[in-house]
């Protein structure tokens, strides 16, 4: 990982000194839920996925006609939530039975992308993202909730990531694909989908035997402007 990172920042930097910078704004919505290995074993109804906004700015560093690199900056939540059937402590908070937990993390991003573009005549062309993206955990929130005809809220409570030992550095791997369409010679819209997979584990969770980290996918939009 190290080495992909400063290979892509050595490209990065070649890349602004000899190309045209295209700079951008991008929105998007998905979802986010745990991943775990083999021996996954809950002992609650079942996890499930969360809400997962992101909101960033980017730059796009041209290589070749087909090849750009992609550095951003990033706001992205992640998290997950389970059903429980028993009682439990989660962060310091007693859970009570029938009741489902919800946590979420605010993170601070870094993705470092590759865009490989589709080679065509027209103003519209489809497009393949990849590569790694480097986080660090702002804060994060546990609400509880339970159902009678409707959810309604129990709790809901900061979660102290220092206190429960939480890895706040985030690794993981992104890999997408889009279709950017030209507006004129110096702006574009584009629409994309994103998939990624946690490299790091953030916490132990109690409600599970097995060692987990994040996973999500994410549709996004946005524009861009060539400086």
């Amino acid at each position: 990982m190290r080495l992909i990172l400063m290979t892509l920042l050595a490209l990065a930097t070649a890349a602004a000194i000899s190309a045209q910078t295209t700079i951008g704004l991008r929105a998007g919505y998905g979802q986010s839920g745990l991943r775990s290995g083999e021996t996954f074993d809950v002992v609650t109804e079942q996890t499930g996925w969360v809400a997962a906004p992101s909101l960033g700015v980017f730059a796009e560093l041209p290589l070749s006609d087909l090849i750009t690199l992609r550095p951003g900056l990033e706001y992205n939540r992640r998290g997950t939530s389970v059903g429980l059937t028993q009682g439990v402590e989660l962060f310091g908070v007693r859970l009570p039975v029938g009741a489902r937990a919800r946590t979420t993390f605010d993170y601070l991003e870094v993705p470092l992308l590759v865009r490989l573009s589709l080679p065509t005549d027209g103003t519209v062309r489809p497009y393949a993202l990849v590569g790694p993206s480097v986080g660090y955990a702002l804060s994060g929130k546990l609400r509880t909730s339970a159902r009678a005809l409707l959810d309604f809220t129990l709790s809901t409570t900061d979660i102290n990531l220092e206190a429960i030992n939480y890895e706040r550095l985030h690794l993981g791997l992104v890999a997408g694909a889009g279709v950017r369409a030209d507006l004129g010679p110096a702006s574009a819209l584009f629409l994309e989908a994103r998939y990624e997979h946690g490299l790091t584990q953030p916490y132990n969770v109690p409600l599970l035997r097995d060692g987990v980290g994040f996973q999500g996918w994410n549709l996004g939009a946005g524009v861009s402007f060539a400086l």
